[in-house]
């Protein structure tokens, strides 16, 4: 705007600036299942693409969410853990995703789900899984043996469109695209309804949801003309033998998995002919600072301490970056304590 200086008046200028710092891109999902597909490698599908008929249902849930593509794996009815294991690293290799849907809800295939994906955030490759049970008793069976905070178990049994029967593992998957789709790490899916589940099975009781919550398994429950979780949490209930519930939200492994990925790929930079030098450490603290500042002024962490940057004299040419913060913790509930008077 160009204005003239001998003009009286009140005049302004403005440049408007993107709010929107989130994820530009869905996370990537993969499904593992017994979905009769005659081939057992490992195939990408896409919005538009033919999908084979065992794998229709999951793939409209997880296109109704709004992701675009999926990678599946198909296996054996009766492929147990072994078989699971097989298909978790050939997917894995293939297409590495970041959230996994598993079909087989079972203990034994859990356990293997677990270890899989722990192994695989050990080698910064944070992966989170989800499954469905649709028997309550079993569900709480199966959370407490698994207690992972990168394993989500939801129980219930959504029912597609003209079937009769529900599919719990239709629960899981709604669950694996919503977290995909999440526009950052602190977005609460408590009470937002799942894209393509019309209906459930059956209801769970107030007593049974919170029987569920409190064993680690996120509960479906009908919602106007859809379904809803009633709280997305972890199968994490406890830590090293003690009860501790600091990983059962859905949003702290997720927060984690979030800050730990941006420091990476924001220093990722600095090993491009970094020297050892008091220059350099600074630059790193300096970068990590301000990164840090940005996280928590987006509400996703709320405090961080002064990180520290050396080369420890036994291995000089690598440059430990010591950082502390602590994550945003989402409200879940809220407590109207009255006093009256008549």
């Amino acid at each position: 705007m160009s204005i003239s200086s001998y003009r009286p008046g009140v005049f302004s200028s403005y440049t408007i600036l993107p709010g929107y710092t989130g994820a530009v891109e869905a996370l990537g999902v993969g499904v593992i299942g017994a979905f009769g597909l005659s081939d057992s490698l490992p195939h990408t599908y896409r919005r538009g693409d033919v999908i084979p008929a065992g794998l229709a249902q999951a793939a409209e849930v997880l296109f109704a969410a709004g992701l675009s593509e999926f990678a599946a794996l198909s296996v054996a009815s009766d492929a147990g853990a072994a078989g699971y294991t097989t298909a978790l690293a050939a997917l894995n290799q293939a297409a590495s995703p970041d959230l996994l849907a598993v079909e087989d809800g079972s203990q034994a295939v859990l356990a293997a789900v677990k270890a899989f994906v722990e192994q695989q955030a050990e080698e910064q490759r944070e992966m989170v899984a989800f499954a469905g049970c649709g028997d309550i008793a079993s569900a709480q069976t199966i959370a407490a043996a698994v207690n992972s905070p990168r394993v989500v178990l939801s129980w219930g049994s959504p029912v597609p469109e003209g079937e009769e029967d529900g599919v719990p593992f239709l629960g899981a998957a709604a669950l694996c695209a919503a977290v995909a789709v999440m526009e950052e790490p602190i977005v609460s899916l408590t009470g937002q309804e799942l894209a393509g589940l019309p209906t459930l099975e059956a209801e769970a009781t107030w007593a049974q949801i919170d029987a569920l919550l409190g064993a680690g398994v996120t509960p479906l429950c009908r919602s106007g003309d859809g379904v809803e979780a009633v709280r997305v949490i972890t199968t994490s209930t406890s830590l090293d033998g003690s009860p501790n519930r600091s990983f059962s939200p859905i949003n702290s492994i997720l927060i984690v998995d979030y800050v730990m990925k941006a420091l990476r790929q924001s220093l990722a930079a600095f090993l491009k002919g970094a020297r050892n030098s008091a220059q350099t450490l600074s630059a790193v603290a300096s970068q990590v600072t301000v990164l840090l500042g940005e996280l928590q002024d987006r509400g996703i962490i709320t405090q961080y301490g002064a990180p520290r940057a050396y080369c420890p004299s036994t291995a000089p040419e690598v440059c430990v970056v010591e950082v502390s913060f602590t994550a945003a913790y989402l409200i879940n509930q809220i407590q109207i304590q009255a006093q009256i008077q008549l």
